[in-house]
């Protein structure tokens, strides 16, 4: 298994470095049904390793023909940030619902910043938890089993817990100064979020990326940021409220992903910044629509994590992706699946279609 960790890391170096492949790679996943509910997870960070663990050594031993590499994610909730500013979780009335925040922390942006300091990453809210679980997973993954950091959500994410989305919109258009000072302090906060994660971790080797994706992002590249609310603004406000902070992430830990589920009307300028993500993770479900023009604005400078969420048959999927998007654009599906599914005979009808992909596609980044 080692060695074949080996050559899955290097498959992937090679295609984060532009350099043609025999295959593009194949990430199928096998999803044992949970013996514990999401709440249940949530609330006990060894119910959540169990759950995690033993979904990693399931997709290692039972989808073997798979080009995944297995990574356990640790989890506190996307709002975790926000509740470093002092925002209570809820839950809803489903166990297998995940937590989020009450109403919204700030009444009067322009009144209320002054006040508004940095937390502690090492004390306030769900980040200590999450930074404990980190240093749990990756002690049990032994250097082999790869560990995410936790989901930050992103700049615009958290300011949206804090002010409430309309409030936010509202106020990147009438007091946009006063959203670039919040938005200062939340990336100072998720920047120390990462390097206190990497250290509980035990060093970035043992880390996928420094936010939430279980993908393995080689070294150098191990940056990454979400931006869900950029599905709600255009290019010009992207721009503005977006990129800076996304570079400063970029800067520091490497160039590596952006997250937003779609839709996507800022494609066009996701690769404009000095420092811009050389991968995107995308939903199929909220992306289909925009795959042509990704297409365009990616050719020859990004590639596509793009997760199966549809009711699509997964080979019939692929096959219509790979028709699609070759030569231009790379896309590695995501594809995880129950074990009635019988994922390994999935994953080798994939195969040949991943193998057309790869000869059909103009490698190389400009």
């Amino acid at each position: 298994m080692q060695d074949e960790l080996a050559r899955r890391k290097q498959l992937y170096r090679r295609l984060w470095a532009g350099e043609p492949l025999e295959q593009v790679p194949l990430d199928v996943r096998l999803v044992p049904k949970a013996r514990h509910s999401v709440r249940e997870q949530f609330l006990c960070a060894q119910k959540q390793l169990e759950v995690a663990l033993e979904a990693a050594m399931a997709t290692w031993k039972e989808v073997p023909s798979s080009d995944a590499i297995p990574a356990m994610r640790p989890d506190v909730g996307c709002s975790c940030l926000a509740s470093a500013f002092g925002m209570e979780y809820y839950w809803g009335e489903s166990d297998q619902q995940t937590p989020w925040v009450r109403s919204p922390l700030i009444g009067d942006l322009q009144e209320e910043l002054p006040a508004i300091k940095k937390p502690d990453p090492e004390k306030d809210g769900w980040l200590p938890e999450g930074i404990k679980r980190i240093r749990m997973f990756a002690e049990a993954g032994e250097g082999f089993i790869p560990v995410s950091l936790l989901d930050a959500a992103g700049g615009l994410n958290v300011a949206a817990d804090l002010l409430g989305v309309s409030e936010l919109l509202v106020c990147m258009r009438t007091m946009p100064d006063e959203v670039h000072a919040l938005l200062d302090i939340i990336e100072e906060l998720f920047a120390e979020l990462i390097r206190a994660g990497i250290r509980a971790a035990g060093g970035e080797e043992n880390i996928t990326t420094t936010d939430f994706p279980d993908t393995w992002f080689p070294e150098n590249f191990k940056g990454h940021v979400s931006d869900d609310i950029c599905a709600m603004i255009g290019p010009e406000m992207y721009l503005e409220f977006s990129a800076p902070y996304h570079a400063r992430i970029f800067k520091e830990f490497g160039a590596g992903g952006l997250h937003n589920c779609g839709p996507n009307p800022c494609h066009n300028v996701y690769l404009a910044h000095k420092y811009s993500p050389r991968a995107i993770d995308l939903s199929d479900r909220y992306s289909h629509a925009d795959l042509q023009n990704l297409k365009r604005s990616f050719k020859k400078k990004a590639f596509v994590y793009l997760l199966w969420d549809s009711g699509i048959e997964p080979v019939q999927w692929y096959r219509n992706i790979m028709e699609t998007m070759a030569p231009d654009l790379i896309v590695i599906p995501i594809i995880p699946l129950p074990p009635e599914s019988n994922p390994e005979e999935i994953c080798k009808k994939l195969k040949p279609i991943a193998k057309e992909y790869a000869m059909r596609m103009d490698w190389g980044w400009q």
